[in-house]
């Protein structure tokens, strides 16, 4: 693409401030880029998520200074999946466990013996997005009855998904965990999703069932999670966790670490090749479309329409025609706040036709300003 690119090391990256200045574009993964990271890039028109999820970035503070934050969403949905998969087999069959065993010498048949096995299990998915669905999928193959919340707001698109695969809808959380043997969490961090596994959620849960979570460790209030590990024997897969290394490399310890019921794995639910290479290619497509002036997955550009109404301006394409329009409107005080132009196709000069949305109905003055411009063929005030 014939663009200059700097990769930055771990000691970089934790002093993004002072290694950012001259960049158009920044791509991260888990790297926090916060208020001060953006205020320091004054040439910044876009940072890309590898990923789903941007929590790790002040979307707010992009957004104020006219910066496109973007993901790359599903493209590490399969192998997010499949260690989901891993866990709950692992779990059951405390394979972790078994193999410390047998690396000491220690063959212990009996006690490896009493796996319950996952077929005809009750598994709720909480989040039916993207890696959601790729899990329910799976989970399917594996003959799992599948459960997750009801939502009047889902797409058709994924309400068919749903139905295809037998996915069964309840209406609160008491009602799908009290039939789940197993959870899995597929939820972005927010405000309302923080710390949402807690006692109260915990203690709804079957004595002996299992928690996956691979998503944000935020979810997790892991105080709850030990207590009910110790007095109700939840069973846990964890990637993710409140607190973690923010290098590749570290010696830590979880409160979790150790415990009979719980296994766990370093952050790589993306971490395959496939999905490397994928989110890759995602990247590199979200610049391309950048340059085009059209970022796909776009997280912090207003898709409901703004504005009290929209004027339809149908003019000749030429040079000028839309400035003159933007000025009158400026001088009767009208705010643009979203607009779309639009080339219609023909051998000669051909027609035009811009979509505006302002803040305000223009007045009957204003119309016949718009009209009177030269090269202006038609206003219509749509939605007034």
């Amino acid at each position: 693409m014939g663009h200059t690119c700097s990769s930055l090391s771990s000691a970089e990256r934790d002093h993004l401030v002072g290694n950012i200045a001259h960049a158009d574009v920044m791509i991260v993964r888990s790297t926090v880029v916060s208020a001060d990271v953006i205020s320091a890039a004054p040439r910044l028109g876009l940072i890309v998520r590898a990923g789903a999820g941007t929590d790790t970035i002040d979307v707010e503070a992009a957004s104020e200074a006219g910066i496109y934050v973007c993901n790359v969403p599903g493209q590490n949905a399969v192998a997010v999946a499949e260690l989901v998969m891993g866990l709950m087999i692992a779990i059951d069959r405390k394979i972790p466990a078994a193999n410390a065993d047998f690396a000491h010498g220690v063959w212990n048949k009996a006690h490896y013996s009493q796996a319950q096995g996952l077929k005809g299990q009750a598994l709720a998915i909480l989040g039916l997005g993207n890696i959601g669905f790729e899990v329910a999928a799976r989970a399917k193959s594996f003959g799992l009855t599948l459960h997750a919340l009801g939502r009047a707001d889902r797409s058709p698109i994924r309400q068919k998904k749903v139905e295809e695969l037998e996915i069964q809808l309840h209406d609160t959380h008491s009602d799908l965990l009290g039939v789940a043997d197993i959870v899995t969490l597929h939820l972005p961090l927010t405000v309302d999703t923080q710390n949402i596994v807690n006692s109260q959620f915990l203690n709804q849960m079957r004595p002996g069932a299992m928690l996956i979570n691979t998503s944000r460790g935020g979810l997790v209030n892991e105080e709850s999670l030990l207590q009910a590990m110790n007095e109700r024997d939840i069973r846990v897969g964890l990637d993710v966790y409140s607190s973690e290394p923010t290098e590749g490399f570290s010696e830590w310890t979880s409160p979790l670490s150790g415990h009979p019921n719980f296994v766990g794995t370093h952050h790589i639910g993306a971490s395959t090749h496939q999905a490397r290479d994928a989110i890759a290619d995602g990247a590199l497509e979200t610049i391309r479309e950048y340059e085009r002036g059209i970022p796909p997955n776009c997280v912090n550009i207003a898709s409901r329409p703004l504005g009290e109404c929209a004027i339809a301006v149908r003019h000749r394409d030429e040079i000028g025609v839309l400035a003159e329009v933007l000025s009158c409107l400026r001088t009767a005080g009208i705010n643009v706040q979203q607009m779309r132009n639009e080339i219609f196709e023909g051998n000669a000069s051909t027609a035009a036709i811009a979509t505006i949305r302002v803040s305000q109905t223009p007045s009957v003055s204003t119309i016949q300003s718009l009209e009177q411009l030269e090269n202006v063929l038609r206003i219509d005030v749509l939605g007034a």
